[in-house]
């Protein structure tokens, strides 16, 4: 589900096709990959996709297929992957290859830079859309990359947009050609890698720490959106999604 080449700029990869999702076990293994880069040879990591995608967000089949011990699981480790990965101490590049959508475009916003590819790629906070309500950890990652005239935008609307139009809302930071995105990103990690860690780790988490001090306190109390997402008229709204997404796709 995720391949990790170590290394002073580790490259960590999303490689699950053909949409590369998330559910309960992605989030684990993210959380697992990223204790593994904390050694001190890996000054920087890069983090893509494969195929089309980048991510196109939660494994909708999978997340809402679970009992309510599996729900309450996966909520668990959604709230800890996003929150390791945006807390992380180290440089981290988004190189957004493909579509990134909902949880795929938190991913990236979780980064410290956001790389976008040229090309037909779609970007975007499609949730309420889907009837659900953000969970603390995704707004305030989001809300940490994206404040700005557009940040209400992004999450009424729900609209995918194009890599310029996402790089003018903060989604992306800048946009090069697709041959280019992996030797760009490296290189904005390498230049991040020069930084002294220790320095770098402590401005990170000094500029993040309003934003992680509202994550780690609502995954203490229990945050009561999960109550929704868990909820009859949620399922039922997701369920109703989810049928008219693939009457879509089975009519193009």
């Amino acid at each position: 589900m995720i391949r990790c080449e170590p290394g002073r700029v580790a490259l960590v990869t999303l490689d699950r096709p053909p949409a590369n999702t998330l559910d309960r076990d992605f989030f684990e293994e993210l959380v697992g990959v990223l204790d593994r880069l904390r050694t001190p040879d890996v000054r920087a990591v890069v983090v893509t996709g494969t195929g089309r995608f980048f991510s196109a967000g939660l494994d909708l089949f999978a997340v809402f297929a679970d009992d309510p011990p599996g729900f309450d699981a996966f909520t668990e480790r959604f709230d800890a992957g996003f929150a390791a990965l945006f807390a992380f101490p180290k440089p981290v590049v988004a190189a957004v290859n493909g579509h990134a959508v909902a949880g795929g475009a938190v991913l990236a916003a979780a980064a410290d830079v956001r790389i976008g590819a040229e090309g037909a790629a779609r970007i975007g906070l499609t949730e309420i859309l889907l009837g659900v309500p953000f969970p603390v950890s995704v707004l305030e990652i989001v809300r940490f990359a994206c404040a700005g005239p557009h940040f209400v935008e992004l999450l009424y609307h729900g609209r995918l947009y194009d890599p310029a139009a996402a790089c003018a809302r903060r989604l992306l930071d800048e946009v090069v050609p697709a041959s280019d995105l992996l030797p760009r990103a490296r290189a904005a990690a390498e230049e991040l890698a020069e930084r002294d860690p220790v320095a770098f780790g402590s401005i990170k988490r000094a500029l993040r720490a309003d934003a992680i001090n509202r994550i780690e306190a609502a995954r203490a109390a229990g945050d009561p959106v999960w109550d929704i997402w868990k909820s009859a008229e949620t399922r039922a709204a997701v369920a109703a999604y989810r049928a008219r997404t693939l009457r879509e796709r089975a009519g193009r």
